[in-house]
């Protein structure tokens, strides 16, 4: 071998070792395609941010985002649907209202000498509150308005009768911006924790009163509380008042919604994408059915989702969810095993596979929780319809970035989160199908172990 020879294979093995310490998604083996996934994914994501701008929950807007994404969808297969159907596109706005609106009644009962009708006010809402996060729906209902929101969906059928199914999912409407603070010392008056705070200490304090009217023998008498109550009375209904007014109205705009959740989109049409060119050229899957699904009215307490896991359970036979909502940085990629603002409980187990499936390319990723109060994702509905569920998210545990303001722009998502979002779900759809990846052994072969972080 002489010396330019020499230098040739030295420069071939340096190439092979960079492109195996940098894993990404790249072109179909078939030579079909001249760019990476994430390119693809990336100039869909600009696309679809300048042509459609925010896009409040079931809005015109928002209907045209599901169109546009159907029309993209339909590049790829003849199987796309687009449904429409009524949603309450204001129930967190409403929910607050009525969470203001039922503790000061509580507290004006309480101050009375009506203890026991205040605690039956708090337990209305809680009863109402419950519905909403765990039923997909209340009793409050009656008095929120409605209006019409599009879920756009594709299918690939498996080349065999279909065993199992998995869901990729993300949404398409754009959050309300978030109010500015500036630091005053009242600004916790607008805190998401503040209202029910006040609402449990009024629960306190009518248990006292209950307690205390039992202990006097005057429970069915007219009667005030005593004095520190009737103190602490009057600064919860202040703090109530305050709070309510907090909320203003809802003139504040939109955001446009790159990172959230247009990165998402994007991720599940270019999965589409592949899958649908595998399919073409004889590597679909044999026995797994997938399902590609963009929701209208995530922001708005998931209210898409929970229409279309309702109207389509015919394809949800063994179903599993990976959902992709908020893709902005790569280094705070976590898979969620906790959701509905800290009520529903998502499926650990796909949650670990999707880490260890990571882990094994080479990808750093965690395991988070949206807690009490601190959002959620549409596998909450997924997992409200009994089906195994995660999302990929770059906002768990207060990795928030851009989301919800008028920032959230296509710069703000890194291509290569973007990436890993994709290669992860490749590899974990053809791991549930029984297929081994590009020239590596399946992740969970050998007696190798993974160490997986956690936030």
């Amino acid at each position: 071998m002489g010396i330019k020879g020499l230098f040739n294979g030295i420069k071939g093995k340096i190439e092979d070792l960079r492109k195996k310490g940098k894993p990404e998604v790249r072109a179909a083996e078939d030579g079909t395609r001249s760019v990476r996934l994430s390119d693809e994914a990336f100039s869909l994501l600009c696309a679809l941010a300048e042509e459609l701008g925010p896009r409040p929950a079931a809005s015109q807007q928002s209907r045209q985002a599901a169109r546009r994404i159907a029309s993209e969808m339909g590049k790829h297969t003849d199987d796309v649907t687009l449904t429409t159907g009524r949603i309450f596109p204001f129930v967190g706005r409403s929910m607050k209202i009525f969470l203001h609106i039922f503790t000061l009644a509580s507290i004006v009962l309480a101050f009375i000498g009506l203890p026991y009708l205040s605690l039956a006010a708090i337990a209305l809402y809680l009863y109402a509150f419950y519905g909403e996060v765990m039923k997909s729906g209340g009793w409050l209902r009656t008095f929120m308005a409605t209006d019409e929101a599009a879920n756009v969906h594709a299918v690939i059928e498996s080349e065999e009768e279909a065993e199992r199914t998995i869901i990729f999912s993300a949404h398409h409407d754009s959050a309300p911006l978030k109010k500015e603070t500036d630091g005053k010392p009242l600004d916790f008056i607008s805190s998401r924790y503040l209202q029910p705070s006040v609402l449990a200490s009024v629960f306190i304090l009518t248990v006292i009163s209950i307690v205390n009217e039992l202990m006097r023998g005057v429970f069915w008498a007219f009667n005030l509380p005593s004095i520190p109550v009737i103190i602490l009375l009057l600064a919860a209904a202040v703090l109530t008042v305050l709070s309510f007014m907090s909320l203003g109205k809802d003139d504040s705009g939109y955001s446009p919604g790159a990172g959230d959740n247009l990165s998402g989109v994007s991720v599940v049409v270019t999965l589409l994408s592949y899958f649908a060119n595998e399919r073409k050229n004889g590597r679909g899957l044999r026995k797994t059915r997938l399902v590609f699904v963009s929701f209208d009215g995530e922001e708005c307490g998931r209210e898409g989702s929970k229409l279309w896991y309702r109207d389509n359970a015919y394809l949800l036979g063994n179903a599993e969810n990976l959902n992709f909502d908020g893709i902005y940085d790569e280094k705070d990629l976590a898979f969620l095993t906790m959701d509905g603002n800290g009520f529903v409980p998502l499926s650990s187990s796909l949650a670990l596979r999707c880490s260890t499936i990571a882990s094994a390319m080479g990808y750093k990723t965690a395991t988070g929780k949206l807690g009490f109060l601190s959002g959620e994702s549409d596998a909450a509905s997924a997992a409200l319809s009994s089906i195994d569920a995660t999302t990929l998210t770059s906002m768990a545990s207060g990795h928030a970035g851009a989301a919800h303001t008028s920032d959230d722009i296509p710069d703000k998502v890194s291509e290569e989160a973007l990436s890993r979002a994709i290669a992860i779900g490749i590899r974990l759809a053809k791991e549930e199908d029984g297929k081994e990846g590009e020239k590596e052994a399946s992740v969970f072969d050998g007696e190798r172990k993974y160490k997986l972080s956690r936030y």
